[in-house]
C-alpha cells in the first residue's frame, strides 16, 4: 500500500511539471530562509555558553541614578572586595581590556586586537583550553603574558605540538613600553564570545602604570569588568539586596546616592543593549525575536502557495478521486495519498534549501560578519531542525488541500460540476493572497523606513565637520608638549589645513564621564558630563561653531575650558554669553569657562546630546588632521613619512573620522539588507503563488476568453479581468499591511534619540511597488491567454 502511494505520488507530480516546480521552488526559498535565520539566532545565542559555569557567572554594572543611564563597570575593587564581605560569593574576578596595541617581536611590529589584563583567578571561573603553561601560576607576576596559539604561533612559529618549546620564556614589548615574557599559551577562544582575548597580561602589571590607581572607589572605567561567580542554584536578587548597605560604606553615603550596581547574567551581556560588551555589538532579544517572526512569515507565505495552487488544481484531480472512491478508496486512504505528495514535494524543497544555503553561506557570512556554519551531518541540532520543518511544511502545506481533494463525492466528481473547490474554497484562496502580499508589503514598508533611517544618519548634521578629517593614534603616553616639532611639520604640508592633538574625537566610541558643580547651584550632588581633553586648534579641524567667547590658548597649564549649549542649559543659564566666565569645579579642581561651543552629537543617534567640557589636554590619543580633499592620496603619503619618521617604532594607521562615524549604525545596516533581501524573498514567492493562480485561472477560462474575443473583446479587456481582482486584494492587503508595519517600525524607531519621521510616502511607495510587481506578473501570464487563437479556445474541450 505505502509503494503505491508513493509511486503514484511520483506520476502526479511529473504529470503537473509546472505546478510541482513553483510549489518546489516557493517551499525551498521559504525553508531556505529560515535555515538562515535558525543559524544567525542560534549563533547569537550561543555567546559564551561554552563556559561550563556560565549560569552562575555575573558582570558587576553601574546604573547612574540621576540620568538613568548604565555603565558596564563599577569601581575597580568591588570585585575583589565582594567576595570578602560575602561567602555566597565564591570567585570575583576583573579584567581590564585595552583591545588595541602595538606589539614588537624582535624587530617585527604588530597590530593587535584583543589585549586584556586578567588575575590567575579569571581561569578558575571561565573555561579555557591551556596548551602550556600553568593557570595557576602564570599570571601570578607582574610583565607576564599569556598568549592564544594563534597569536603565538605568528610571533614565534614552529609547529602547533611544539608550541611550548616555541614559545615560553620568549619575551614582547607592548607599545614600545612594557617588556612581557610569556609564561603561557591558550587555545583560540571560540569566535561567539564577548571576551575576545587574545593576548591575557597579568592583571598586577596594571599597579606599575602610572595615572592607574587600582583601588579607587570613584572612577568608573569602561575598559574594566568585574565578574563574581555564585553557588549554584544561588539567587542574584538576594545578593542585590544587600548592595545599597556596601554602596554607603565603600563609596559613601552622597556617592551612593547616585548610583547603584546591578548584577548581569554573564549569557546576557550579548542581548542586553544598555550596557554593551568587549565584542562591540549586541543582539536584544527584540530583534532575535523579529527575525525568528519574519522567518515564520516567509514560511507561511510558502505554504498559502502550496495551499492556493494545490486547491486550485482540484478540478484536474476530481475524476481521480471519483474513480479512487467508486473503486473503495475511503477519505483516510486519500488524505494519506495526498499528504505523501506534499511530503515528497517538502523533502525536495528541502533539498534545494539546504544546497541554496550551503552555497550563499560565505556571502551571507561576509554580509552579516558572523561565524556560521552549514554542515547537518555533523550538527544534530540542525539535521533535527530540517526534519521538524520538513514534517511541519508537509502537514501545513498538505493538510487543508487534502481535506479539499479527498472530499468530493463521486457522482459529483465524475461528473466534474464544480469549481475548482466550490465558493468556499475560492473565497479561502482570496483570504491567502490577501495575507501573503499582507506579510510581503509589512516587509517591504519596514525595508524603505529602515533605508531612510540609514539615510537620516548620513545626512544629519552632527555639530561639526567629519569629512576629509584623518585620525591617527599616538604611541602610548605621548605629552602635548612633546609633539610641537611634528605639529610644525605637518602644517607645513600644501594638503593639511589644520592640526589637532586630542583625546577623543567630537563622535567618538570611547567617552570619558565625570561629575562638576559650580558656585550658587545648591546642588549637593555633582552632574554628569562629558570631557574631552584637547589642544587649541581642535576648534578649527573639528568644525565646531563657538557661539560665545573665545578659544583656548595653546597655553598647557591653563585652567581655561570650553563647554556646549546643553551644558549651559544644565547650569540653568538661559544665555550663552552669561556662562562666560562662570567657574566650574571638577574633581576638586577650579576651572574657568571662556568659550561655549554649538551642540554637537558626541555619540551615534541612538543616544542624545550630552553636557560636554572641553578641556586642554594632559595626555593625548589621536591626532586630527583636516586634509584638502582635492590632494587626499598624495598629502597621506607625505604624513606617512613624517610619522615613520618621528616615531620609528610605531606602525602608520590612520582612519578617517566619516568612516569612524558610519562603524556606530554597522548593526542597523546589516538590518537593513537582512530586511530588503527578506523583503525580495517574500514577494517573489507571493508572485510565484500569483502566476501559478492566474496560469490555472487562464485555463479555467479558455472558453470564456474565446467567446469575449469572437464578440469583439480587447486584449486589455481580456487582461482586465484577471487584474481588476488581484489589484483589490493586493489593496485590501496593504490596508492590513500598514498599520502593522507602522506599529512595528514606530517600535524599532524609539531605539533612537534622533530619527528619520515616518511620513505617507514610505507606505505609498510600498503599495506602488507591490502594485507594480503584482501587474507585471499578473498581466504577462493573462495577456499570453488573450493572445491565444480564439478558435483554438472554443475547440478546447
Amino acid at each position: 500500500m505505502l509503494k503505491n502511494f508513493f509511486t503514484t505520488a511520483v506520476r502526479s507530480l511529473i504529470r503537473n511539471r509546472v505546478h510541482s516546480v513553483i510549489n518546489i521552488a516557493g517551499l525551498a526559498l521559504g525553508i531556505a530562509c529560515c535555515l538562515v535565520i535558525f543559524l544567525v539566532v542560534r549563533y547569537e545565542w550561543s555567546y559564551d555558553a561554552f563556559h561550563s559555569k556560565a549560569d552562575r557567572i555575573y558582570r558587576v554594572n553601574t546604573k547612574f541614578l540621576d540620568d538613568g543611564t548604565f555603565n558596564s563597570s563599577a569601581p575597580k575593587p568591588i570585585a575583589a572586595t565582594l567576595k570578602q564581605d560575602f561567602p555566597e560569593v565564591q570567585e570575583a574576578t576583573t579584567t581590564n581590556f585595552v583591545d588595541e596595541g602595538l606589539v614588537k617581536v624582535g624587530t617585527e611590529l604588530y597590530k593587535e586586537t584583543g589585549i586584556t589584563y586578567v588575575a590567575p583567578t579569571f581561569f578558575r571561573m571561565f573555561d579555557a583550553q591551556w596548551l602550556a603553561g600553568n593557570p595557576a601560576t602564570a599570571l601570578a607576576e607582574p610583565h607576564t603574558v599569556v598568549l592564544t596559539q594563534s597569536i603565538a604561533l605568528k610571533y614565534f612559529g614552529g609547529a602547533p605540538d611544539r608550541i611550548a618549546q616555541t614559545t615560553l620564556g620568549k619575551t614582547i614589548k607592548l607599545n614600545g613600553v612594557d617588556l612581557l615574557k610569556v609564561t603561557g599559551v591558550l587555545a583560540d577562544f571560540p569566535a561567539n564570545t564577548d571576551l575576545p582575548f587574545k593576548i591575557l597580561i597579568s592583571y598586577i602589571s596594571l599597579e606599575s602604570q602610572p595615572n592607574n590607581d587600582l583601588t579607587s572607589w570613584t572612577n568608573v572605567s569602561s575598559s574594566f569588568a568585574h565578574f563574581v561567580l555564585l553557588p549554584p542554584g544561588a539567587d542574584p536578587q538576594q545578593l542585590e539586596k544587600k548592595l545599597p548597605a556596601f554602596e554607603k560604606k565603600y563609596l559613601g553615603v552622597d556617592e551612593a546616592r547616585l548610583r547603584t550596581h546591578v548584577l548581569q547574567p554573564l549569557r546576557e551581556m550579548h542581548s542586553d543593549n544598555r550596557f554593551g560588551n568587549y565584542s562591540g555589538r549586541t543582539m536584544d532579544k527584540e530583534s532575535s525575536n523579529g527575525l525568528i517572526l519574519i522567518g515564520l512569515f516567509i514560511l507561511l507565505t510558502a505554504c498559502i502557495n502550496f495551499i492556493n495552487l494545490s486547491t486550485a488544481q482540484s478540478a484536474k484531480r476530481s475524476k481521480e478521486v471519483g474513480v479512487r472512491k467508486v473503486l473503495g478508496a475511503n477519505r483516510s486512504q486519500l488524505v494519506r495519498q495526498f499528504l505523501i505528495e506534499t511530503l515528497l514535494l517538502s523533502i525536495g524543497a528541502m533539498l534545494l534549501a539546504a544546497l541554496l544555503t550551503y552555497l550563499l553561506l560565505l556571502p551571507l557570512k561576509q554580509l552579516l560578519t558572523l561565524h556560521l556554519d552549514f554542515n547537518p551531518f555533523n550538527d544534530g541540532e540542525l539535521f533535527a531542525f530540517l526534519i521538524m520543518i520538513t514534517l511541519s511544511v508537509s502537514l501545513l502545506a498538505g493538510f487543508y488541500p487534502a481535506l479539499i481533494l479527498s472530499g468530493y463525492q463521486p457522482v459529483v466528481a465524475l461528473k466534474n460540476k464544480f469549481m475548482a473547490g466550490g465558493p468556499r474554497a475560492l473565497s479561502l484562496r482570496r483570504s491567502l493572497i490577501v495575507l501573503q502580499f499582507a506579510i510581503a508589503q509589512i516587509l517591504i514598508i519596514s525595508t524603505i523606513i529602515v533605508s531612510g533611517q540609514l539615510d537620516y544618519f548620513r545626512s544629519k548634521p552632527l555639530g561639526f565637520n567629519k569629512d576629509a578629517v584623518l585620525t591617527i593614534p599616538f604611541p602610548q603616553n605621548t605629552k602635548p608638549q612633546n609633539t610641537q616639532a611634528l605639529r610644525t611639520q605637518l602644517e607645513q604640508l600644501p594638503g593639511v589645513k589644520s592640526v589637532s592633538f586630542a583625546r577623543f574625537t567630537p563622535s567618538d566610541e570611547s567617552n570619558w564621564y565625570v561629575g562638576f558643580n559650580y558656585p550658587g547651584s545648591g546642588l549637593k550632588d555633582d552632574i554628569t558630563s562629558q570631557n574631552i581633553p584637547i589642544d587649541h586648534r581642535y576648534v578649527t579641524t573639528f568644525g565646531l561653531t563657538l557661539v560665545a567667547g573665545k578659544d583656548l590658548t595653546s597655553n598647557n597649564d591653563s585652567a581655561d575650558v570650553l563647554v556646549n549649549e546643553a551644558l549651559v542649559r544644565k547650569m540653568n543659564i538661559k544665555n550663552s554669553t552669561n556662562a562666560l566666565y562662570r567657574k566650574i569645579i571638577m574633581n576638586d579642581k577650579n576651572y574657568r569657562i571662556v568659550g561655549v561651543v554649538k551642540d554637537f552629537h558626541t555619540q551615534s543617534l541612538h543616544a542624545g546630546i550630552n553636557p560636554v567640557i572641553l578641556l586642554k589636554a594632559k595626555t593625548v590619543y589621536l591626532a586630527g588632521i583636516k586634509l584638502n580633499a582635492a590632494k587626499l592620496n598624495r598629502t597621506i603619503a607625505q604624513i606617512e613619512q613624517i610619522w615613520e619618521k618621528t616615531y620609528p617604532e610605531s606602525l602608520f594607521e590612520f582612519k578617517f573620522l566619516d568612516e569612524t562615524i558610519a562603524n556606530f549604525y554597522r548593526e542597523e545596516v546589516k538590518m537593513f539588507k537582512l530586511f530588503r533581501l527578506f523583503a525580495g524573498v517574500a514577494i517573489f514567492i507571493s508572485c510565484l503563488g500569483l502566476y501559478g493562480l492566474v496560469s490555472f485561472m487562464a485555463v479555467q477560462r479558455t472558453k470564456e476568453i474565446g467567446i469575449r474575443k469572437v464578440l469583439g473583446a480587447s486584449v486589455a479587456n481580456i487582461v482586465g479581468l484577471f487584474t481588476k481582482e488581484f489589484f483589490g486584494l493586493i489593496l485590501v492587503a496593504f490596508a492590513i499591511a500598514a498599520p502593522l508595519g507602522w506599529y512595528a517600525m514606530q517600535a524599532w524607531l524609539q531605539n533612537f534619540e534622533f530619527r528619520n519621521p515616518m511620513g505617507p510616502g514610505s507606505f505609498l511607495i510600498a503599495i506602488l511597488f507591490s502594485l507594480l510587481i503584482a501587474g507585471i506578473t499578473v498581466i504577462y501570464r493573462s495577456v499570453r491567454a488573450a493572445l491565444t487563437n480564439p478558435v483554438q479556445n472554443l475547440r478546447t474541450e
